[in-house]
């Protein structure tokens, strides 16, 4: 298995409808170097944008994780804008 991602889908009137939350994105340790990540994040975009979600919401590791700002980084070079322990991208 190269990775795996799960999303809940989810409405409110905050996000003008549907949206999706990124419950697991993981890959592999063997292909966390290989452009595996970034690949399947923009398969979960497509289809959630397919679904009819307005956005992605994502919860970021509290502070004090080791890789925190490696995460954080991940997401926002992928268009997410982090607020606290969130992040959020409008599709």
């Amino acid at each position: 298995m190269v990775g795996i991602a799960t999303i809940s889908a989810v409405q409110a009137v905050r996000a003008a409808g549907a949206y999706g939350v990124l419950q697991e994105l993981w890959i592999s340790r063997d292909f966390r170097s290989s452009h595996h990540g970034p690949h399947l994040l923009e398969a979960v975009h497509s289809e959630a944008k397919r679904r009819g979600s307005q956005m992605i919401e994502v919860a970021l590791p509290p502070d004090g994780y080791p890789a925190l700002e490696r995460v954080r980084r991940f997401y926002e070079e992928r268009g997410y804008q982090v607020a606290g322990l969130r992040a959020r991208k409008r599709l």
